[in-house]
Protein backbone atom coordinates (compact mmCIF):
# COMPACT_ATOMS: atom_id res chain seq x y z
CA UNK A 1 0.00 0.00 0.00
CA UNK A 2 1.48 3.42 -1.07
CA UNK A 3 2.51 5.39 2.18
CA UNK A 4 -0.03 8.13 1.39
CA UNK A 5 -3.40 5.98 1.39
CA UNK A 6 -4.64 5.44 4.56
CA UNK A 7 -5.52 2.06 5.55
CA UNK A 8 -9.30 2.93 5.77
CA UNK A 9 -9.50 3.51 2.19
CA UNK A 10 -10.72 6.86 0.63
CA UNK A 11 -14.23 8.51 2.90
CA UNK A 12 -17.63 8.43 1.06
CA UNK A 13 -18.29 11.88 -0.73
CA UNK A 14 -20.43 12.94 1.95
CA UNK A 15 -17.53 13.17 5.21
CA UNK A 16 -15.39 15.00 2.85
CA UNK A 17 -17.70 17.57 1.88
CA UNK A 18 -17.55 21.34 3.81
CA UNK A 19 -19.78 21.66 6.59
CA UNK A 20 -20.68 25.19 7.67
CA UNK A 21 -22.57 26.38 10.88
CA UNK A 22 -24.47 29.52 10.63
CA UNK A 23 -25.09 30.93 14.14
CA UNK A 24 -27.66 33.85 13.18
CA UNK A 25 -30.20 32.96 10.35
CA UNK A 26 -31.59 36.41 10.48
CA UNK A 27 -32.38 38.05 6.87
CA UNK A 28 -28.27 38.10 6.36
CA UNK A 29 -28.09 34.29 7.38
CA UNK A 30 -31.17 33.33 5.31
CA UNK A 31 -29.61 35.01 2.33
CA UNK A 32 -26.34 32.72 2.74
CA UNK A 33 -28.22 29.26 2.75
CA UNK A 34 -30.02 31.02 -0.44
CA UNK A 35 -26.65 31.71 -2.25
CA UNK A 36 -24.82 28.72 -1.14
CA UNK A 37 -27.56 26.13 -2.40
CA UNK A 38 -28.45 28.75 -5.49
CA UNK A 39 -25.04 30.11 -6.69
CA UNK A 40 -21.90 29.31 -8.07
CA UNK A 41 -20.79 25.71 -6.32
CA UNK A 42 -24.09 25.17 -5.32
CA UNK A 43 -24.45 21.95 -3.17
CA UNK A 44 -20.36 21.46 -2.66
CA UNK A 45 -20.97 22.27 1.44
CA UNK A 46 -23.25 21.50 3.37
CA UNK A 47 -25.74 24.20 5.52
CA UNK A 48 -26.22 23.86 8.70
CA UNK A 49 -28.12 26.38 10.51
CA UNK A 50 -28.48 27.18 14.43
CA UNK A 51 -31.75 28.12 15.91
CA UNK A 52 -33.41 28.43 18.90
CA UNK A 53 -36.81 28.60 18.12
CA UNK A 54 -38.56 25.27 16.73
CA UNK A 55 -40.86 27.50 14.77
CA UNK A 56 -37.59 28.50 12.18
CA UNK A 57 -37.05 24.27 11.33
CA UNK A 58 -39.26 23.76 8.65
CA UNK A 59 -38.73 27.13 7.00
CA UNK A 60 -34.90 26.53 7.51
CA UNK A 61 -35.14 23.04 5.38
CA UNK A 62 -36.95 24.51 3.12
CA UNK A 63 -33.91 26.84 1.99
CA UNK A 64 -31.71 23.94 2.25
CA UNK A 65 -30.10 24.21 5.37
CA UNK A 66 -30.26 21.05 7.86
CA UNK A 67 -31.65 23.30 10.91
CA UNK A 68 -30.37 22.52 14.82
CA UNK A 69 -31.62 23.61 17.73
CA UNK A 70 -30.03 25.51 20.15
CA UNK A 71 -29.49 28.56 22.31
CA UNK A 72 -26.06 30.80 22.77
CA UNK A 73 -28.04 32.02 26.02
CA UNK A 74 -27.69 27.94 26.99
CA UNK A 75 -24.38 26.48 26.75
CA UNK A 76 -25.88 22.91 27.49
CA UNK A 77 -27.81 23.51 24.34
CA UNK A 78 -24.47 24.40 22.43
CA UNK A 79 -22.29 21.09 23.57
CA UNK A 80 -23.33 18.84 21.21
CA UNK A 81 -22.37 21.15 18.45
CA UNK A 82 -18.72 20.47 18.63
CA UNK A 83 -17.35 19.04 15.86
CA UNK A 84 -20.41 19.02 13.84
CA UNK A 85 -19.11 21.72 11.09
CA UNK A 86 -15.48 22.64 9.41
CA UNK A 87 -16.18 26.32 9.25
CA UNK A 88 -18.65 28.64 11.46
CA UNK A 89 -20.03 31.61 10.31
CA UNK A 90 -21.28 33.35 13.78
CA UNK A 91 -24.52 36.44 12.46
CA UNK A 92 -26.01 36.53 15.69
CA UNK A 93 -25.79 39.96 17.53
CA UNK A 94 -24.61 40.25 21.07
CA UNK A 95 -26.65 40.30 24.15
CA UNK A 96 -29.01 43.13 24.54
CA UNK A 97 -27.86 46.61 24.51
CA UNK A 98 -25.12 47.83 26.88
CA UNK A 99 -24.37 44.14 28.20
CA UNK A 100 -21.08 43.74 29.27
CA UNK A 101 -20.33 47.72 29.27
CA UNK A 102 -16.82 48.41 28.41
CA UNK A 103 -16.33 45.19 27.53
CA UNK A 104 -18.78 44.82 25.24
CA UNK A 105 -16.68 42.77 22.82
CA UNK A 106 -16.00 39.90 25.67
CA UNK A 107 -19.57 38.58 24.19
CA UNK A 108 -20.18 35.78 26.77
CA UNK A 109 -22.54 34.15 24.13
CA UNK A 110 -19.97 33.99 21.76
CA UNK A 111 -17.35 32.66 24.57
CA UNK A 112 -19.94 30.02 25.00
CA UNK A 113 -20.11 28.87 21.72
CA UNK A 114 -16.18 29.09 20.94
CA UNK A 115 -15.41 27.02 23.67
CA UNK A 116 -18.46 24.57 23.10
CA UNK A 117 -17.00 24.03 19.04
Amino acid sequence: MPSNQSPLGALPARFRRERLLIVGCGDIGQRVVRDLRTGPGAGRMQVLALTSSADNVVPLRSRGAVPLIGNLDDIKTLRRLSGVATRVLHLAPPPGEGAGGRDWWRDPRTVALARAL
